[in-house]
């Protein structure tokens, strides 16, 4: 799903080559199906109203979130993708936006100040330290003033959070609000902000597991706040930073 600059190069491209077949169970129209919820949920609270802004999803695997913004009316999209077998399944269904390719080369051939949302869903952590800051750099190069990049990553400061880091071999790091903070704050991003993963009410089930979520993360909120004196924690395994490239 992800990528590696020549470099560093290795193992990563061939575990990423069917990326898919490894951590996806399917292929098919119920897998894009899936992603509607958390894209919607992304298009509607942090994306900009005009719908002839510029989109570049990273690491898009098969296009699922593309296509979620795509059928809303955000037809300005394009993604990158490393593994073949994703950007095949990709334009199997349509979602010809998908180019195959190595991340940190789209970056570096893009334009400056091309894009106004830069998407970064499940990317960050496939890469080292210096790899991040690079990446983020390039993102920052190419976002227009003004414009905005998500990033979702592992929570290193979650209940599971070492779930997800460790539950995919090719994951380098996990981040908390902080760490994410500073790294985009080093990389010249500006407005940071961060959000926990909590379940999204988008059906009964969903409603449900909410409210246990709210319930049962009450007691570890609690022994936070007495240890460290704050009420701020993000619990959720995932964690999602939104960030501005200054005007």
């Amino acid at each position: 799903m992800q990528t590696t600059n020549e470099t560093t190069g290795d193992w990563r491209p061939g575990m990423y080559k069917k990326y898919s077949t490894h951590f996806q169970t399917k292929l098919d129209e119920a897998a894009y199906r899936g992603f509607v919820p958390y894209g919607s949920y992304l298009m509607h609270s942090f994306f900009p109203k005009d719908h002839l802004i510029r989109i570049v999803d990273l690491g898009c695997g098969i296009g699922g979130f593309m296509r979620v913004f795509y059928e809303a009316g955000y037809t300005n999209i394009e993604g990158i993708d490393l593994s073949e077998e994703s950007v095949t399944t990709a334009h199997a269904h349509g979602m010809t936006q998908v180019l195959q390719g190595d991340v940190f080369q789209y970056l570096e051939n893009a334009l400056e100040h091309s894009a106004d949302v830069v998407i970064c869903m499940d990317i960050l952590e496939h890469f080292r330290r210096e790899e991040a800051l690079r990446f983020l750099a390039l993102i920052h190069r190419v976002l227009k003033p003004g414009g905005r990049v998500l990033i979702h990553v592992p929570n290193a400061e979650g209940v599971f959070g070492s779930r997800i880091r460790y539950a995919d071999y090719t994951h380098e790091m996990a981040y908390t609000q902080k760490s994410i903070a500073q790294v985009l704050t080093f990389s010249g991003f500006a407005s940071i902000s961060s959000y926990e993963d909590k379940p999204l009410l988008h059906n009964i089930t969903a409603i449900v597991r909410r409210g246990l979520w709210e319930i049962m993360t009450l007691p570890i909120r609690f022994l936070h706040l007495v240890e460290t004196g704050s009420w701020k924690v993000r619990l959720s395994q995932n964690i999602l930073a939104v960030a501005f490239k200054s005007v």
